[in-house]
């Protein structure tokens, strides 16, 4: 959904930001048949699938949502 890449020192990259981690996050969502895996680009380390879902516009509540320096939702598998 965004474009993204690695860098030779292994961060990532966006157009705007650069960040330390990939972190690819599986769960499955209430009531779902499957699991769902998110793609965040991140300054943090750990990012859980609760705060993944949310995070990636399944919330209507702002304050659920990253700030783009900290993270970014790119994908989803």
């Amino acid at each position: 959904m965004v474009k993204h890449y690695e860098m030779s020192d292994g961060t990532w990259k966006t157009d705007d930001y650069t960040y330390q981690y990939r972190l690819e996050i599986t769960g499955r969502m209430n009531n779902a048949e499957k699991d769902s895996t998110f793609i965040f680009l991140s300054n943090i380390e750990n990012i859980t699938f609760d705060q993944a879902w949310k995070a990636a516009g399944f919330s209507s509540n702002m304050d659920d949502y990253f700030d783009v320096e900290v993270a970014k939702f790119v994908g989803m598998k």
